[in-house]
């Protein structure tokens, strides 16, 4: 039997008429039902009843869609798979990663790799992580860096890093009255209620972003909905917006530093219970890897712990 006659008989059980199946498969419905007659000879039961417009599987039928079903997922997973491999024989590996992740890690990390291993060549796809994971799901990537929450049930995490989070105060504020420039530039942050800021304008990022579901659970359970007056896709927007003064919000740590005029540069605080994001390396179950990007997610590996003992922790809050 041709891998057509399965694809035939998904189209007839998705749609609701012959008519629209044979559409749908570019043929036309005389020669759909020759196709379904030769099916139910070959197996030797029938598989359908017409009613009406539509047709109705019969337990014959039932049967064989759900192994047809399992039949085009295999072989689409095939597909998926040979692809991976004859990219490897080109030494191509793509990558799926925010813009902001990408532009403040990887050339920590990258350099060195690429160097060690010339031969390898990474294709950064860049965009927010809900796309990344459809594009992951989908086959359009061989792996990607991501938030770990909230997770696709479909995925596998791998934890590969926490970042703090702190919350920037327009250096204006008055709450910033006895904060200490010199503690600071050592990395002690002070400590700041999040519910001193319940009446404050928030910046934020946008609700189809991973981060806005943590701060905003961060703000309820500081007893208060914020009050975010302006959204953004783009973390480096949120900081500039709260140093121009129009509000405060949550940064990751890797920003401070990143605005050098004294002048305008937020006073940053950390929360009572200090708060970390996790990152994390994504795939595919049961993903076949190629040895080139067994080495690259190996390097990623050994990068990140470089880098987390850049900054120490103690105690961790994440979004569940």
């Amino acid at each position: 039997m041709q891998l057509k006659s399965f694809q035939y008989m998904l189209a007839i059980a998705e749609n609701p008429t012959l008519s629209k199946a044979a559409e749908v498969m570019y043929i036309s419905q005389p020669a759909l039902s020759q196709q379904i007659k030769a099916i139910e000879n070959e197996v030797g039961a029938r598989l359908f009843v017409r009613k009406g417009h539509s047709m109705a599987l019969t337990p014959a039928g039932e049967a064989f869609l759900l192994c047809a079903r399992r039949i085009l997922q295999a072989y689409t997973a095939m597909e998926h798979e040979i692809s991976i491999l004859n990219r490897a024989e080109q030494n191509t590996i793509r990558m799926g990663i925010s813009p902001f992740y990408s532009q403040h890690y990887l050339p920590k990390i990258l350099p060195d790799f690429l160097t060690a291993h010339s031969q390898i060549k990474i294709d950064i796809i860049e965009d927010i992580s809900l796309n990344l994971e459809r594009k992951l799901l989908d086959g359009e990537l061989d792996f990607c860096m991501l938030p770990l929450y909230p997770k696709n049930d479909l995925l596998e995490y791998e934890t590969l890093f926490h970042e703090e989070i702190l919350i920037a105060l327009p250096r204006s504020h008055p709450l910033n009255k006895h904060y200490s420039e010199s503690s600071a530039a050592l990395g002690n942050y002070p400590t700041l209620d999040l519910a001193l800021l319940k009446n404050e304008p928030f910046i934020g990022l946008k609700k189809i972003q991973k981060f806005s579901a943590l701060g905003l659970r961060l703000c309820e359970e500081a007893g208060f909905s914020p009050n975010t007056i302006c959204e953004t896709l783009n973390w480096e927007t949120v900081h500039m917006m709260i140093a121009s003064g129009l509000g405060v919000g949550f940064v990751p740590k890797i920003l401070i530093g990143s605005i050098q005029d004294e002048k305008i540069c937020p006073c940053y605080y950390r929360l009572p219970s200090n708060v970390y994001r996790v990152y994390a390396l994504v795939q595919r179950p049961g993903a076949v890897q190629s040895r080139e990007m067994s080495l690259l997610t190996e390097s990623l590996r050994k990068s990140f712990v470089e880098l987390q003992s850049q900054f120490p922790q103690s105690r961790q809050k994440t979004p569940e």
